[in-house]
């Protein structure tokens, strides 16, 4: 009798709590160990925005009237902010995007994301991607404008975005 009672009031709390849009996953939250915020963070914004984890900055883990809060974000050129939060037990509450996050489909553009990232990184404004040519195996020609000028910029990358191999103003 008090097992169904109990279960029937567990049914009604999980009930109650997908009504008002709380998901399973932060209803059976693991607790992390403080050490762990930050990549446990990184973890869950990676997977929210398709990006590496290597491509995310992260701020040291700041703890306001018992929430622990973790900020971040993309290092693209137009960077997406986003912040994770976790209750006083280290409980993962959510995570919450800032500013939009540019979906457009790189690899499409004709070459990788790490690519082209690394390039628009290094023009530091918002910029577009004009044109992606294929030189030798692994690298790529990646032609820039930024949004807000006329500035053009050449940018000589290697597929896997490690290092600028070349940077030519083209104005």
């Amino acid at each position: 009798m008090l097992r169904s009672r109990i279960a029937g009031s567990f049914l009604l709390l999980a009930s109650s709590l997908a009504a008002l849009g709380v998901s399973a996953s932060v209803v059976n939250a693991k607790i992390v160990a403080e050490s762990e915020l930050g990549r446990s963070c990184a973890q869950e914004a990676a997977a929210k925005l398709g990006v590496d984890r290597s491509s995310l900055m992260l701020l040291p883990v700041e703890k306001t009237r018992g929430i622990f809060h973790v900020y971040g974000q993309t290092d693209e050129a137009s960077p997406t902010l986003f912040e994770c939060k976790f209750d006083a037990r280290r409980k993962f509450l959510g995570l919450s995007v800032k500013g939009g996050h540019d979906h457009q489909d790189h690899v499409a553009a004709g070459a990788p994301k790490a690519a082209i990232n690394k390039c628009l990184q290094m023009v530091g404004v918002p910029s577009v991607v004009e044109k992606v040519s294929p030189l030798k195996p692994g690298f790529y020609e990646i032609i820039i404008k930024e949004k807000a000028s006329p500035r053009r910029v050449a940018c000589t990358v290697p597929e896997d975005g490690s290092d600028i191999e070349d940077w030519v103003e083209m104005n």
